[in-house]
């Protein structure tokens, strides 16, 4: 589905008066992210409503259906002032909808943001054009990264100084080249910074002798600088390296990981956790949570009363 404008939130929502906009167009204070699951059935006319009431607002929405539940998920992108209000009328108008969580978009988003963005709403014929690729769609950061490929601790001082290192661990990891690996990261950085921002990063990179993704989480001595558009330092660092035919599989991996660095609550207990088994176990519970979130509500089973006759 198409991108919408979101004049029609604030009508839908019946919201007042329209926020006040600078001369430069833009809203202030940084935008979020919501996602609501609900059935599919409820979109037409929360649709029409917002294709009827389109205008300059500083709203979106995007629509994606999960597959084999007769559901969707619809992800609003508001400014974070409305975000109770927003919660507050989508749960009048669609009791059943469940809420996931609130994610953060940085005021200035890279290269790498833009890819994300595109990447969570990709037509699901892009994926299908090759089977390997769609079948590779069941690959999540979650399932990627064990504990060996947790790296804490690293002592690297810029980004050369990384993807250096990370050459050797995927050439001790899975017998790539370490020159390959370092070529694929620099060259899709000199594209622009793969910095997310709030201290985040995903370098990555297509490499032809692939068959299927590896990644990796690093997470540094020191916050290595990485031209974020937010100016923060880096300290945590995904990298991703998927085959030269998976841009479907690459786009979902993207996605995946910035859904979860953009929740402050999944940041902050990855920075509590003490050993790698305690940060791979971190991203397999995540996604649990998220499928449970994706699933429709259990239905209280029906009883039936039975009919007695009276006898005489």
């Amino acid at each position: 589905m198409a991108l919408h404008t979101m004049a029609g939130l604030r009508a839908l929502f019946k919201r007042g008066k329209p926020v006040s906009r600078g001369k430069t167009g833009r809203v202030p204070g940084r935008n979020v992210m919501m996602h609501v699951t609900l059935d599919a059935e409820h979109v037409t006319p929360l649709r029409e409503a917002l294709i009827r009431d389109c205008g300059d607002q500083p709203w979106t929405i995007r629509v994606a259906p999960l597959p084999d539940c007769g559901r969707v998920r619809l992800s609003l992108y508001v400014p974070k002032a409305e975000v109770n209000h927003a919660i507050q009328r989508v749960a009048l108008l669609v009791p059943a909808a469940q809420m996931g969580r609130v994610l953060e978009i940085p005021d200035a988003p890279t290269d790498a943001w833009r890819d994300v963005m595109h990447a969570e709403f990709q037509p699901r014929a892009e994926a299908q054009a090759r089977p390997a690729e769609a079948a590779a769609e069941a690959y999540s950061i979650a399932t990627l990264l064990s504990q060996d490929d947790v790296l804490l601790g690293l002592n690297i001082a810029d980004r050369p100084a990384l993807f250096a290192e990370l050459g050797h661990f995927f050439e001790q990891r899975c017998g790539l080249p370490a020159t390959t690996t370092t070529a694929a990261l620099a060259a899709r950085e000199e594209l622009g910074s793969t910095a997310l921002g709030l201290g985040v990063a995903l370098p990555h990179g297509h490499i032809q002798s692939l068959n299927r993704p590896m990644a990796a989480y690093v997470c540094p001595a020191d916050p290595i600088a990485f031209d974020a558009p937010d100016g923060q330092p880096v300290k945590d660092i995904i990298v991703l390296l998927v085959p030269e035919w998976g841009n479907s599989m690459h786009l979902h991996l993207l996605a995946d990981v910035a859904q979860r660095f953009c929740d402050h609550h999944f940041r902050e207990q990855l920075h509590a956790c003490a050993d790698v088994r305690a940060v791979s176990e971190l991203f397999r519970g995540y996604q649990a949570r998220e499928q449970a979130l994706e699933k429709p509500p259990a239905k209280a089973p029906e009883t039936r009363a039975r009919s007695f006759r009276t006898q005489r």
